[in-house]
């Protein structure tokens, strides 16, 4: 059974608060814990440390995706009152606003010949 990020940094804890605990008893049986309970705390810190990382880029990542998505939609929302402008202009039934008229479709739904390759 895999342990998830937040047992291994118990489990990590755990381990270094026993050796800690315990160090003068194993010292006694022959094994000096002193330099294994500075590296295992010197590995659970550093694991803390990039783990907070992590946890501000995932904030940050999630306030970047509204900025960006309020600026697709900014931009789409211009684009479209473009359109809207242009075919106001060159008049409803004319060849040139039919053609801006088909340019909105074409991005979300591609046409069944735009789809075949030529042959």
């Amino acid at each position: 059974m895999a342990l998830n990020y937040e047992e291994k940094a118990s489990f990590d804890a755990t381990i270094a608060e026993f050796m800690e605990q315990n160090k003068d008893e194993f010292k006694k049986l022959g094994l000096d814990l002193a330099t294994r309970i500075t590296n295992q705390n010197k590995l659970n810190k550093a694991y803390i440390t990039e783990d907070a990382k992590q946890e501000k880029m995932k904030a940050e990542m999630v306030k970047q995706t509204e900025i960006t998505k309020n600026a697709s939609d900014e931009a789409y929302t211009y684009a479209s009152s473009n359109l809207d402008a242009m075919a106001g202009v060159a008049g409803k039934g004319s060849a040139l606003a039919k053609r801006l008229h088909k340019l909105r479709p074409q991005m979300s739904h591609k046409s069944p010949e735009k789809d075949k390759s030529p042959e």
